[in-house]
């Protein structure tokens, strides 16, 4: 069986997908860099809600940060092709490439194990021993939604910052 080990492409840190943050990402990445919430999250982050049209036809905004990305579509704490924030880096980056969509969606896995070089020898089989990274992800999310339940979607108030308006980003597919 053959392990994932990552070449330190960078592939992963550009494009057009953005690094999610849940709430204690952008707690520990904050205090790690020694910035208050408000600064960490004026600088480094965007803010979106994301829609989601639900199976009865109604639609749900998810709110999300997200880190910001340069006009080159790199992730800003991407330097030479070098994730300046490794050590204590985003829940998402942690488990990126093995999210759900990795194991449902064949189309966009094609596409990721084409950009990566990690994968260029790995079966599906080597691939299988990582689908428990995509099921703490979906632990994570679940727990995040139960977050912004509990506090009425208001990622001000979990937080305690101030955000500016959002991006919207929209969904086609029905939850």
């Amino acid at each position: 069986m053959k392990d994932f080990i990552c070449t330190m492409c960078g592939e992963c840190c550009r494009g057009e997908g953005s690094a999610f943050l849940y709430p204690d990402d952008v707690k520990r990445i904050s205090s790690e860099l020694k910035m208050s919430l408000q600064d960490f999250v004026d600088k480094y982050t965007d803010y979106i809600l994301f829609e989601v049209i639900e199976g009865n036809g109604s639609y749900l905004y998810i709110p999300y940060l997200v880190l910001k990305k340069d006009k080159k579509e790199l992730c800003v704490f991407s330097e030479d092709k070098l994730c300046t924030i490794h050590k204590f880096k985003p829940f998402h980056c942690e488990h990126t490439p093995f999210v759900s969509e990795f194991f449902s969606d064949e189309e966009w896995r094609k596409e990721v194990t084409e950009k990566c070089p990690a994968f260029s020898d790995m079966t599906v089989e080597d691939l299988e021993q990582y689908r428990y990274k995509a099921e703490e992800s979906d632990q994570n999310e679940k727990e995040y939604y139960y977050i912004l339940r509990e506090n009425s979607f208001n990622l001000e108030k979990i937080l305690g910052v101030t955000l500016p308006a959002p991006g919207i980003i929209t969904s086609n597919d029905p939850e």
